[in-house]
């Protein structure tokens, strides 16, 4: 969906178009962190899986106490990889939920706000916010307001729309009318 689609739709206010393509920008990106989630988490179990086979291959000419011995040693293997897995899935998915946050913040440059933040003392919340952040931008914000857009409408520029002079001198009133301008006052 663009600019183009909602005009096509007959919306045409400009701020209404940039607020509706900024919400469904926001869900594309938690369906982009969900696939990458789960993409994850897939590529943990397709490793989980090769690594079995070999140990499976390994099996076959292994006596009894050797086979129990590699499937304890194999079972803590297969616990690790997983928390290793789950370990990763939980940093993307709040990597992916601060980014969002600090863009819906107006930061200019993300990069440098996350370099700012504490980010210990910051969790990833069940609904997907990151908890304690709000704090920590709002005196990041007023350190550096230089890296967030501003909240303030842009200014208007009135330009003058009377060329009359207001000059009543009566000396620039002379020299002006001996040098033939335009006298008027």
């Amino acid at each position: 969906m663009n600019k183009e689609d909602l005009k096509k739709l007959g919306i045409e206010d400009e701020d209404l178009i940039q607020k509706v393509l900024i919400e469904h920008g926001k869900g594309i990106e938690k369906f982009k962190s969900d696939l990458a989630a789960k993409q994850q988490e897939l590529d943990g179990v397709a490793s989980q899986l090769t690594e079995a086979s070999k140990q499976i291959e390994s099996f076959k000419g292994m006596d009894i106490e050797g086979v129990k011995k590699s499937a304890d040693e194999w079972k803590a293997k297969a616990e690790q990889a997983a928390q290793d897995a789950q370990a990763q899935v939980s940093k993307l998915k709040f990597d992916h939920a601060l980014e969002s946050a600090l863009r819906g913040a107006k930061a200019k440059n993300p990069v440098a706000v996350r370099a700012l933040l504490k980010e210990t003392d910051l969790k990833l919340a069940e609904d997907g916010s990151i908890v304690g952040l709000t704090e920590q931008l709002e005196k990041v914000k007023t350190e550096n307001d230089y890296l967030f857009e501003s909240e303030d409408a842009n200014p208007k520029i009135v330009t003058g729309g009377n060329k009359t002079t207001t000059n009543t001198d009566p000396i620039v009133f002379a020299a002006r009318k001996a040098a033939g301008l335009e006298t008027t006052t």
